[in-house]
């Protein structure tokens, strides 16, 4: 169905500035995070306090009217909100990877410098790129979707999926093949008649964030919102993926967090225990508070990891800043989040299946949910198998090959 961008339920104080999220907005983020699970509702609200905190903006320069973050504080930022939610984290993933590319360098586009302005005053990008009927191994290929020339201006036509975002989103991002066969970026604002978003997304994991079918329906496009290689950092587009990769395990990471946390709750609480159990109270008991200790190291080891592979991101956005090349840089930052991916994907996994150890099997009814921090961090998971990422590590360290520069690496 077609979806309808509602009003914010409840006010909420924004500031000067914009700096991380207050937390008491990720308290309550995280008090319905389980009710909108299970009720599959949108978090359109909670997006929209997002934009008024100028949440998105958060990575901008000062001097454009953002928080000055580096990418360390960044994904800090969002390890902390997937922690209270992890949809609504993982809607923001697309707009931290574009922005990378488009307007967190200064630029002299003057399409570009607009965007930028509206990202200072918390508008959200979101990304429709993906055609399902394209073929993916081996390299770039052509685009179904198509961008014609139609007198001064041109009409773009096609069909995308897995739009993650694009539902919330003020302005969406895709790409076309122009007429002489090139493939362009183009980005439109969100009520641009002719572009349909459609929620139909049925993933068992991240069920709210949008990741679902967007169609150009002979949708008119102005020359200056075609972005042209020419006008970026020849190094953003990959590098900008790498952002992309380093956000989802920073959202599998908050996850690991949550689990940590609803595993004392849990135990906390339980008041039954097993007739062969060690103490006759579960809180009391060594093997279900051991459990409880590994799964606060999870979720310790999984934040020190993606914190330190934004370190590496962060070198290479500072050399990438002063208009350098950066080719060293950008593999060493994609090697860095393909290695956390691998670390981090495998603790987080376990650590969901684990925290029934914790919780019994009287924590496994629906009402409770738990099981949803599985799904989500398998469905995250799966975006791009640690296998692939781990055979690249190895041969890039072993026989010297780089990594890829398509796809999220």
């Amino acid at each position: 169905m077609n979806v309808a961008v509602k009003n914010v339920a409840a006010p909420v104080e924004t500031g000067e500035g914009t700096g991380p999220i207050p937390e008491e907005v990720l308290a309550r983020f995280a008090r319905d995070a389980s009710a909108r699970d299970a009720g599959r509702d949108l978090p359109f609200d909670s997006v929209e306090i997002l934009k008024k905190l100028r949440f998105g903006a958060y990575r901008l320069p000062k001097r454009a009217g953002g928080g000055g973050a580096s990418l360390e504080q960044s994904f800090a930022a969002a390890l902390k909100l997937a922690k209270a939610d992890s949809n609504i984290a993982h809607i923001w993933r697309n707009h931290f990877m574009l922005i990378e590319r488009l307007v967190v360098h200064p630029t002299t586009d003057p399409f570009l410098q607009r965007l930028r302005e509206g990202v200072s005053q918390g508008e959200l990008i979101g990304l429709a790129g993906t055609e399902l009927d394209r073929r993916q191994t081996g390299g770039a290929s052509p685009l179904s979707s198509k961008l014609v020339r139609h007198g001064a201006s041109y009409r773009l036509s096609g069909k995308k999926f897995y739009s993650t975002g694009s539902i919330f989103a003020d302005w969406i991002s895709t790409y076309a093949a122009l007429e002489d066969g090139t493939n362009a970026s183009v980005l439109l604002p969100r009520d641009r008649k002719g572009l349909e978003l459609i929620d139909d997304w049925d993933g068992m994991g991240q069920r709210l964030t949008g990741t679902g079918t967007t169609i150009f329906h002979d949708v008119e496009v102005a020359p200056e919102e075609i972005v042209r290689d020419e006008a970026l950092h020849s190094q953003g587009k990959f590098f900008s993926s790498t952002i992309a990769q380093l956000f989802l395990t920073a959202v599998i990471a908050g996850v690991t967090a949550a689990i940590a946390e609803d595993a004392q709750a849990v135990l906390g609480g339980r008041e039954r225990t097993f007739y062969f159990a060690p103490t006759e109270s579960a809180r009391d008991d060594p093997l279900l508070l051991a459990s409880l200790g590994e799964r606060h190291a999870d979720a310790f080891a999984t934040e020190a990891i993606v914190l330190a592979a934004a370190r590496v991101l962060q070198e290479a956005a500072t050399v990438i800043a002063t208009g350098a090349g950066a080719e060293a840089e950008v593999q060493a930052a994609a090697a860095a989040a393909a290695k956390a991916k691998v670390a981090v994907d495998a603790i987080a996994i376990r650590a969901a299946s684990a925290l029934f150890d914790v919780a019994g099997a009287s924590a496994t009814v629906r009402s409770r949910n738990l099981d949803r921090h599985w799904r989500n961090i398998r469905t995250i998971a799966s975006h791009n198998p640690a296998s692939y990422k781990a055979f690249a590590i190895g041969n890039r360290a072993l026989n010297g090959i780089l990594l890829p520069t398509l796809g999220f690496f």
